[in-house]
């Protein structure tokens, strides 16, 4: 048994998913440090950064404490004389018994102030104010409408039959490097709620009539309509504005509602490139041509609502796209038998419609091709004119998903598509027959889980991270653990490997480092190779009835050198489908605690 160092440098693959993880606060705006502190402007509008999140700044105050020994804030003004500046425009609102003021601005910039003062050396510290909240909610007046964001029972809804996104929203609210490419209708890009998350084309000078960066449309500083071949993507239907509006309805601005990626409450958001591919109905012909611009002006997913016939040059763009690393998704289709096309391509993720119930809409099509589903039903969203509207429709699914794919790549950016594409089905609440189904597929998306998943692990901890590409009987078992965190000394696990038949035989294999072994489509890494310990690298078990379910003991030596280590683990079921008689589960990192 080889020795090796107990600090573990991971490979390339498993990197991007618990070697560098980026939680990005940047916006289009460069930060502003004053006094320690980070802000960001936004417009005319100030926000304070804070834990991944933003907060609005109050414009009317400062408070300051001064330093041992100053008498008073007048008195500090009058010293200063001449170089006082706008401080003595300045007079306290109020003060408490700890010597704390708040200073009323009269007008002045608060990070020009609060520079001033903290220059003057001679305060303990001066700080702009700043508005909070009391429960995570973002303040949009029609958030309370958004059953698919936060199901509390309303309209006489099941309270959690969501996406979860409240919670997740505390992981991230989107990164504006992130841009989903809405390929539909066109979108009212000057829509108030949507307008500060549209993407921007920053290398095209509007209204020169030049194509400054390059890429073969004239003028395109806010995407692109391809079907009447000019820079105004904007449309007379409202489908694109809506789909848009699930995405990136701006969070936390007191104006309309808030899409999944939309800055949740107040952070910063993922962008919408929006590009028209006819109003009333998608021009076929045109929608390869959106997709090459989506990838060529730097989308990281993809986001279709539409049905066409099968189409030889969609299929030749949509591969890709994918091959380029883009994320995709698309409706499922309306009121029909089947799944439509393009969402039964191979590189796009189908997505199903749920309601409020977490029930299969009755108009979502089912298919084999389904994977995840999202709400679609009766769903609140942005409408034309500034305004809002609700509609139901495999169409608004979609977009949550296309929304959930750009948080986790916001969380992770150097997760994969093919990586995103997994966490979305292993993370999803099972809402139709256990195990995967045609008209659900693996389950309603949820986005703390799945942001949870492209997070790293932590000590104590355990995070899925990979998933085979076969399973009992030529499908893919998923594995779900379950109980208290990984400790020294001993560790258990509940499982469930769906589609598994009960009695069959299952086997535990954990590993720290890179040794091979086979199973159908694939390598699976694995050695065991601790300093001073070693575990068995293999323990085989019966799962149970109906559904593969087992509880598995994991014995680890009760050695604190253990503390922090990550072991990853496999769960494979035997499968006289596979070539060495062998599938493999969905993956397990485990950090052990003390």
């Amino acid at each position: 048994m080889t020795r090796l160092h107990r600090v573990r440098t991971p490979s390339l693959s498993r990197a991007c998913l618990f070697g560098l993880l980026l939680v990005s606060a940047a916006s289009a705006a460069d930060p502003i440090v004053v006094g320690g502190r980070t802000y960001e402007r936004d417009g005319a509008t100030l926000w304070r950064l804070d834990g991944g999140q933003r907060f609005l700044v109050q414009p009317d105050v400062v408070s300051v404490r001064l330093a041992a020994g100053e008498k008073s804030f007048d008195a500090l003004v009058a010293s200063l004389g001449a170089a006082a500046g706008p401080l003595a425009d300045l007079s306290v609102r109020r003060s408490n018994r700890l010597g704390v003021l708040d200073l009323d601005l009269a007008g002045h910039d608060p990070l020009d102030v609060t520079a001033r003062l903290l220059a003057t050396g001679r305060v303990e510290f001066a700080e702009p104010d700043t508005l909070g909240r009391y429960d995570g909610t973002p303040n949009d007046p029609g958030f309370p409408n958004q059953w698919n964001l936060k199901n509390t029972g309303q309209s006489g809804g099941t309270p959690g039959a969501d996406v979860n996104a409240v919670a997740a929203w505390d992981l991230t609210g989107g990164d504006p490097s992130v841009v989903v490419a809405v390929i539909d209708s066109g979108t009212e890009y000057f829509h108030p709620d949507l307008a500060p998350n549209m993407w921007k084309n920053a290398g095209e000078v509007a209204g020169n009539g030049q194509d400054d960066d390059g890429n073969g449309f004239v003028d395109d500083v806010d995407g692109w309509d391809f079907a009447n071949g000019n820079n105004d993507p904007s449309s007379g239907y409202f489908h694109g504005t809506a789909v848009a509006g699930v995405i990136v309805a701006r969070g936390d601005d007191g104006l309309g509602i808030a899409g999944l990626a939309g800055g949740g409450d107040s952070g910063s958001a993922c962008r919408v490139m929006p590009l028209g591919i006819g109003e009333f109905g998608p021009v076929a012909s045109v929608i390869d041509d959106a997709i090459v611009y989506a990838i060529d002006n730097g989308a990281r997913v993809i986001t279709l609502s539409l049905s066409v016939p099968q189409s030889s040059a969609i299929d030749l763009a949509l591969s890709q796209a994918y091959a380029a690393g883009l994320f995709i998704d698309c409706a499922s289709g309306n009121n029909g038998a089947s799944v439509g096309y393009p969402a039964t391509h191979v590189d796009v993720m189908a997505v199903a419609s749920s309601n409020r119930f977490d029930a299969v809409s009755s108009f979502s099509n089912p298919g084999p091709q389904v994977e995840v589903t999202a709400p679609g039903e009766d769903v609140y969203m942005t409408n034309l004119g500034g305004g809002y509207t609700t509609s139901s429709g495999t169409s608004f699914s979609a977009p949550h998903v296309g929304a959930l794919a750009a948080l986790v790549l916001s969380l992770n950016p150097l997760l994969t598509n093919v990586e995103v594409r997994e966490i979305l089905k292993a993370s999803a609440h099972d809402i139709g027959a256990p195990g995967f189904d045609n008209a659900s597929g693996f389950g309603r998306i949820d986005a703390l889980a799945a942001l949870q998943l492209a997070d790293g692990g932590t000590i104590g901890s355990t995070a899925l991270y990979g998933t085979g590409t076969a399973g009992t009987q030529g499908k893919t078992p998923l594995m779900i653990a379950k109980g208290g965190a990984p400790q020294i000394g001993n560790a258990a696990f509940a499982v469930k490997v769906d589609d598994a038949r009960g009695s069959s035989i299952a086997h535990l294999v954990l590993g720290l480092d890179q040794a091979a072994y086979a199973f159908k489509g694939g390598t699976l890494l694995v050695e065991v190779a601790l300093p001073y310990v070693t575990l068995d690298v293999m323990t085989s078990f019966t799962l149970g009835s109906p559904l593969g379910a087992a509880t598995v003991p994991l014995a680890i030596p009760a050695d604190a050198l253990l503390v922090g280590i990550e072991l990853d683990l496999q769960w494979l079921v035997s499968d006289p489908k596979a070539p060495v008689g062998l599938s493999m589960s969905q993956g397990l990192a485990v950090v052990i605690g003390g």
